[in-house]
């Protein structure tokens, strides 16, 4: 048996050199989060919206009134024309 395949083999093995670590340096300050008057604006905004019922209940009770008495009416002129705009709004 060989001597030198014997040595190249045990240095696998050995352990690895001790290193050392740093120190961690101590920051006296605190983490800050800043916020842009944009995102302000934006979140007021947000809040507004979200503060507004979907839906209209004095528009829908109205029509619901209407259509109970038999008095709503829907010209079919006017009804085809919003069809039209909100299809060439939805068309590339």
């Amino acid at each position: 048996m060989r001597v030198d395949a014997y040595n190249q083999i045990s240095k696998i093995y050995e352990p690895k050199q001790k290193t050392r670590t740093r120190e961690t340096v101590k920051s006296s300050g605190r983490d800050e989060l800043t916020i842009s008057s944009l995102g302000r604006d934006y979140q007021v905004a947000r809040q507004a919206v979200m503060a507004v019922p979907d839906i209209r209940e004095d528009k829908v009770s109205a029509i619901k009134a209407q259509m109970t008495a038999g008095t709503y009416q829907v010209s079919a002129d006017s009804f085809a024309a919003r069809v039209i705009a909100k299809y060439e709004e939805m068309s590339f």
